[in-house]
């Protein structure tokens, strides 16, 4: 017989009676679904120690509502695993049991999302996620091994071809620039040729305080803690920019520190590039609403408000940003 205690905020132990009659304990669970399946086994007959004790019937989505549990991330890296685990991994492995999800399975299933036409890094960044869940599963006592091995290259040539990067001249910034004022205003307009020709991240341009403008010395400040806009799906903050090295102070052209000045005129928003409100930019609205049609074209929507021709299809809007480098 064998039973479960939680002794901690995050700590269980799992209690048995020995064949002597006597009561001993494994501690040392950091959920309580990782002890019940180790009691489990202890009342299926399986001796706690023995490695070869019958497989745990915990299935992918039990384990990783507990697993989820433990998570200490950025809520943007948060929301994309929710992503990936509504859409692809608890689609297809969520009701399986984890000791049946096998390697033979899961390269099945990799070929399966190949021929759906998912790109190789959004299927890499899939079984990424689902071998950091099956790690964890392992470590936590649930399964002998993760299944999903790192293949070694062996001293074999890759045979994949590299897609070629896409990135804007300035005529074609210019190009863009003037589509993008006409979808989504002047802002819109000055925001594309602000990134191209000072190299700024979009973050750190939508978060870009009025004040680390300095339009008399002709530099915009990244700060070391508020430099750039973080957004998740629901929220947005000020933090720091994505790496040490960003916080810096940028020296600007002369026609840009003409057109910012400008800018500065129509309005008096505490932050440089805004919606007409004064708000923040979400990303995802203004990729989708004003950089895509301004670069792809949209001469195929019907319902298109204003009518744009294809500049540099494929253009990112990290694209954007190597026509400053080159």
């Amino acid at each position: 017989m064998a039973w479960t205690e939680q002794i901690g905020i995050q700590s269980w132990r799992v209690r048995y009676r020995t064949g002597d009659g006597h009561t001993a304990s494994i501690s040392g669970f950091t959920t309580k679904l990782v002890a019940d399946t180790c009691a489990a086994r202890i009342n299926n007959k399986a001796h706690p120690s023995q490695p070869d004790a019958p497989q745990s019937t915990v299935t992918l989505a039990e384990w990783v509502a507990a697993w989820f549990t433990a998570l200490d991330l950025d809520p943007r890296t948060i929301d994309n695993y929710r992503s990936r685990l509504r859409c692809h991994i608890l689609l297809r492995w969520g009701t399986t049991p984890l000791s049946a999800i096998t390697t033979l399975g899961i390269n099945k299933w990799i070929i399966d999302l190949r021929q759906l036409g998912y790109a190789n890094t959004t299927i890499a960044s899939i079984i990424k996620l689902l071998s950091m869940i099956l790690t964890d599963a392992t470590d936590e006592g649930l399964i002998p091994a993760n299944p999903i091995h790192r293949r070694r290259r062996r001293g074999r040539r890759s045979h994949r071809v590299p897609a070629e990067k896409v990135w804007a001249t300035p005529t074609e910034v210019l190009r863009i620039a003037d589509q993008a004022a006409a979808l989504g205003g002047e802002t819109a307009g000055l925001l594309i040729i602000t990134a191209a020709w000072t190299g700024c991240r979009w973050g750190e341009l939508t978060g870009l305080h009025r004040d680390n403008v300095d339009l008399h010395r002709g530099t915009i400040t990244i700060d070391p803690r508020t430099g750039a806009l973080h957004e998740s799906s629901h929220t947005r903050w000020l933090g720091s920019p994505k790496t040490a090295s960003s916080a810096r102070v940028i020296t600007l052209p002369a026609f840009l520190i003409t057109l910012l000045r400008r800018h500065f005129e129509r309005h008096d928003n505490e932050f440089v590039f805004t919606t007409e409100s004064g708000n923040w930019l979400w990303r995802s609205t203004f990729i989708r609403r004003v950089l895509k049609p301004a670069v792809n074209g949209n001469e195929n929507e019907p319902r298109a408000r204003v009518r744009t021709v294809p500049v540099r299809p494929g253009l990112t809007f990290h694209g954007l940003r190597h026509s400053h480098k080159t």
